[in-house]
């Protein structure tokens, strides 16, 4: 893979929009290609510079020429207002890498070739001018990495012997064909204490035990006479939110009525005055 050193001296821009209302603009340029974060960097701001503003600063990006000259590298330049409450973008300049690998004829720049773009606004007009200048380094190239082992190859040690993804199961602990009878336990390993095994039988069923008591009395207590219990009566619910809700559907049912006399009144007066102004002489 060959790679290039790009150099690039943002110098100035001239006639920008101005998006600011009381104040000069403090303006900067984020620089990126392709518009990636990653490879963003930052000029510093100029204050109170307003639509006309000078930075001179220089930055360094690595590019692949390859991809370049495929036309799939912008140089992105972004123009911003620095504000107190949020910056704002003034506009942008996009400038396929191509271009200037072109300009440059294959051949290393000795000095920085000077270039002037337009500032593309949000609504696809332009305003101002923008001014940087760029040159290339020597070409260098980069080994490929090796591509990644595919799933499942695991792991391994030096020496070849692969590693084991869970430790193997505790010692002590016998399994299916340990030769002990179905339904028994053999007695656990010295030293180790836990939980006692279960009683013979198992233990009794999960949950609370109640004794069968005849009758439909509760236990410990007598059934009433006539083998049932009185039923309860539950009682009413309060009826809440009538006034409230009447006095909302009373509010709702002016507004609506007021609504409808004012449009009447606001037609009869229109179809007065237009009445009024037709005289028969």
């Amino acid at each position: 893979m060959e790679l290039r050193p790009l150099e690039l001296r943002v110098i100035s821009a001239k006639d920008i929009k101005d998006v600011n209302l009381f104040t000069k603009m403090d303006v900067y340029v984020v620089v990126s290609i392709n518009g990636d974060h990653r490879t963003a960097q930052k000029t510093p701001v100029h204050k109170e510079s307003g639509s006309n503003p000078n930075w001179n600063c220089t930055m360094k990006f690595t590019i692949n020429e390859t991809a370049a000259h495929q036309n799939h590298h912008n140089l992105v330049f972004r123009l911003k207002s620095n504000r107190v409450f949020g910056d704002k973008e003034i506009g942008s300049v996009q400038v396929p890498i191509r271009e200037l690998l072109d300009q440059e004829n294959g051949n290393g720049n000795v000095d920085h070739q000077h270039v002037s773009f337009s500032v593309m606004l949000a609504n696809g007009k332009t305003k101002g001018v923008f001014n940087f200048a760029y040159r290339f380094g020597e070409k260098f190239s980069m080994p490929a990495l090796p591509p990644p082992p595919f799933p499942g190859a695991g792991s391994y040690k030096h020496g070849g012997k692969p590693v084991m993804a869970y430790p193997p199961p505790p010692t002590g602990y016998p399994g299916p064909s340990s030769g002990h009878p179905k339904g028994t336990y053999p007695p656990p390993p010295q030293g180790m204490t836990g939980y006692p095994y279960p009683p013979p039988g198992g233990y009794p069923p999960y949950g609370y035990q109640q004794g069968t008591v005849p009758g439909y009395g509760y236990q410990g207590y007598p059934a009433p006479q006539g083998g049932y219990y009185p039923q309860v009566q539950q009682p009413q619910k309060s009826k809440k939110g009538g006034m409230g809700a009447g006095l909302g559907l009373g509010l709702a049912g002016g507004l609506l009525g007021g609504m409808l006399i004012g449009d009447m009144v606001d037609d009869a007066y229109e179809a007065g005055v237009e009445d009024g102004l037709d005289y028969d002489y």
